[in-house]
Formats: structure tokens, C-alpha cells, sequence
């Protein structure tokens, strides 16, 4: 057994049956096929809007690309969601190793989303590759570098007065579109057995309190033995 593997033994007695089932079949509902993407949000309280959305429809990562504005969690907002949420935070850059391109190294194709009823909409958008959702900022939307960098842009039809959607509720409808589609496909959506060890772990140490504690005891006995 890896050290993963043996601190997750170690820290079991000390989560309930109840969460460790709760743990299991939320795994078996996470994904890393699509994920989100938010470039320069200055609204604190509309980031953790979407990471709460996150966690409820089963996308593991969020990306946060800070450039005037960064992002410190909204604790009223999230409601605990991201102690299950990976979150990473980038400067805004336009070098080769910023957010956009670390996404397309991995695999992602990177659509944005756009108010423009010219673009295809977000039910027509195809999920036959690991996609990455891109949001901008709330009034102004996506910086013309992130439109550059897009592999495709979608909208969600609207037929009211109002031409736009606060932005964590166009992340909401747009994840829920994409996931139900995901999960009703034969796409290999679902974590691997590695990425699984590794969030029980890490969801494990969140569940308990003072894991750190713990974690110390169990490094002691590793170097006594």
C-alpha cells in the first residue's frame, strides 16, 4: 500500500460509516471531463456561487484566473462546498504558461461563454473531448486574449427583455446542460482509481477536525517503525 493508501487506513476510524459512504458515491458521480474556468471576477460572492454549483453537479476543478481582482472565498455563499472542490488560482498572463494553455496541454478544448445569440448554443455544444468552460467578468465578460485563446464560444438562448444572466447562474444552467449530457453519453467521464484515492484522502482529512493533529501522529509512528 502507497502512503496515500496507509494514511487513508489511518485516518478511517475516525470518519463516520454514514460520511464514508457519502464520500464513495459522490466519487462515483465526480468528474475532471469537464471543468470550469473563471477569468477576473470581481464579485467574491458569484466565484463561490459557482463552486457551490460545482460541487452539486459533480465538476471537480475550478480554475480561477486572477488579474485586477482575486478571489477569496465567500464563506456564506459556498456553504462548505469547496472543502470538496479543487480550486487552482493563476495570475493573468499572457505567457505560455498560463491557465489556458496548462488546460490545452491537458487535453481540454476551451469554450466560452458569450451573451451573443450568433454563437452556437450551449445544448448544441458538442462534448466528444474534455472541455473547459470559460467564464468572464460580470459586466464586461471575456478579455479579447481569452476570446484569442477559445477553441469555440456558446451561449444560452434567452427570449425575454433581459439579454443577460448573473454570471453564477449561466454556470449553473451550462453545467447542468453539459453534465446530463455527459453522464447519458458513453464518454469516459469518471475519475481513475488514482484520482479517487487521492480526493478520499484529502476529503477524509477534511471531514475530520484537527487532521492535522493526526497527520503528525502518523508521520511519529512512521519514523519510530
Amino acid at each position: 500500500m502507497n502512503s496515500t493508501g496507509e494514511f487513508t487506513k489511518f485516518l478511517a476510524p475516525y470518519v463516520s460509516e454514514h460520511k464514508k459512504a457519502l464520500i464513495n458515491k459522490v466519487l462515483g458521480k465526480r468528474t475532471r471531463y469537464l471543468t470550469v474556468v473563471l477569468e477576473n471576477i470581481y464579485q467574491a460572492r458569484n466565484a463561490s456561487a459557482v463552486v457551490r454549483s460545482c460541487d452539486c453537479f459533480g465538476v471537480q476543478d475550478v480554475h480561477v484566473i486572477e488579474g485586477d481582482n482575486e478571489y477569496d472565498i465567500n464563506p456564506y455563499v459556498v456553504r462548505g462546498a469547496s472543502k470538496w472542490i479543487s480550486v487552482y488560482k493563476y495570475e493573468q498572463s499572457e505567457h505560455s504558461n498560463n491557465c489556458f494553455n496548462q488546460l490545452k496541454a491537458k487535453g481540454y478544448k476551451l469554450v466560452g461563454t458569450s451573451p451573443n445569440p450568433a454563437h452556437k448554443s450551449i445544448a448544441e455544444l458538442p462534448i466528444d473531448t474534455k472541455t473547459a468552460l470559460v467564464f468572464g467578468t460580470e459586466e464586461t465578460g471575456l478579455s479579447d486574449y481569452a476570446i484569442s485563446q477559445m477553441d469555440d464560444l456558446v451561449h444560452i438562448p434567452m427570449v425575454g427583455f433581459t439579454e443577460s444572466l448573473n454570471i453564477s447562474v449561466s454556470a449553473a444552467i451550462s453545467l447542468y446542460a453539459l453534465t446530463q449530457k455527459m453522464r447519458s453519453s458513453s464518454l469516459s467521464w469518471q475519475l481513475s482509481d488514482n484520482e479517487k484515492d487521492s480526493l478520499t484522502l484529502e476529503w477524509y482529512k477534511n471531514s475530520i477536525a484537527r487532521s492535522d493533529v493526526l497527520e503528525r501522529e502518523f508521520l511519529r509512528i512512521g519514523n519510530v517503525d
